[in-house]
């Protein structure tokens, strides 16, 4: 089969590797959609993934086939598939955070979604596929993985009906965890970003306000918008220090602010806040990585409804063969999701 294999940075190449064999419990998947995130390019980037190894977790495909005891899927099914599975009771696990088991870690699909197949193991086939219907295209289901892990941060920052909330990055999870706070209940949400495309995007799918913040003082629309109080949330979309300073302006008294954007690989300066801030004005600083099973359900359920739209985020699509292309296409900033037609 065809993959994309991972050597060094600025360095994949397309290759045949074998087909991976499936045991007792497990599924072969032949992948029809996977999107290109940043978490992948990151660690292809920093030099975070193994030489060798094949990236991609945002998966959609075919069932090709079952090994035995396998009883829910069948070859020919539709399904999405969440590339970690948590245990469900470890000390993590029941406390919900998932992301911090040890099996969480440990589980993915095998090789990885840019790959013409992959092997799902059994703790995730008990656990995190889902079938989808004939209505919701492959490229639409690779956006559950990342619509569930906005699902998370939401719901872990609670909304509170008449909320309003500022998202501070308006890249494609920017703009999902803006559609999520408005689903759970905020009156206004507000996304800023520093690229008009984006800022059209976020009106498209109905952001109540979106601002180019090279244009528009973000912090003074959003007091304007609260009768000076703030936002009720801040969420941090984007890995930068400087964003989650201009978020912890913005935000009001007893306000929370949640970091979402993927700080691990990406070098920035540490934070400076003052403790005052936490201990009198009440403002809880919290962040979120990663979705559980539950998330990534509740995720597939607001794409499939219609709450939350995916098909305006995706701008490109490129087939395996092209791969490199496609990471021209990301790095111009001039795109939003990016998907690989396998």
């Amino acid at each position: 089969m065809k993959a994309i294999i991972y050597y060094d940075v600025g360095d994949f190449r397309l290759e045949d590797i074998p087909v991976p064999k499936i045991g007792p419990g497990e599924m072969l998947v032949r992948v029809r959609a996977c999107g290109i995130c940043s978490t992948d390019l990151y660690r292809a980037e920093y030099r975070r993934a193994k030489p060798g190894s094949v990236l991609g977790h945002e998966i959609s495909g075919e069932v090709a086939e079952v090994g035995p005891e396998v009883k829910r899927f069948s070859p020919g099914d539709r399904v999405a598939v969440l590339h970690h599975a948590p245990c469900g009771a470890c000390y993590y696990c029941m406390h919900a955070q998932e992301p911090l088991c040890d099996q969480y870690r440990r589980t993915n699909v095998d090789p990885g979604g840019f790959a013409e197949y992959i092997r799902v193991p059994s703790e995730l086939v008990e656990k995190t596929v889902i079938k989808i219907p004939d209505k919701m295209s492959f490229e639409e289901a690779t956006m559950i993985e990342p619509t569930a892990c906005a699902v998370r941060a939401i719901s872990k920052s609670r909304i509170f009906p008449g909320d309003t909330v500022l998202v501070i990055g308006g890249g494609p999870l920017g703009i999902l965890n803006a559609q999520v706070a408005k689903a759970y209940g905020a009156t206004q949400v507000i996304v800023s970003d520093h690229h008009d495309l984006r800022v059209k995007i976020a009106e498209e799918v109905g952001v109540d306000y979106a601002f180019n913040a090279r244009k528009v003082n973000v912090e003074e629309a959003v007091r304007r918008l609260t009768e000076g109080r703030g936002a009720d949330l801040v969420v941090i979309a984007v890995a930068s220090s400087s964003a989650v300073q201009e978020g912890l302006r913005i935000i009001r008294w007893g306000g929370r602010v949640c970091i979402f954007g993927d700080f691990r690989d990406v070098p920035q300066p540490n934070l400076d806040v003052d403790p005052k801030l936490i201990l009198r004005d009440d403002v809880t600083i919290l962040g979120s990585w990663g979705c559980a099973p539950y998330d990534y359900y509740a995720a597939f359920n607001l794409i499939k409804s219609g709450r939350v739209k995916v098909r305006e985020l995706i701008t490109h699509r490129f087939p395996l063969e092209q791969f490199n292309d496609a990471l021209k296409v990301i790095s111009s900033k001039e795109c939003m999701r990016v998907v690989l037609e396998i």
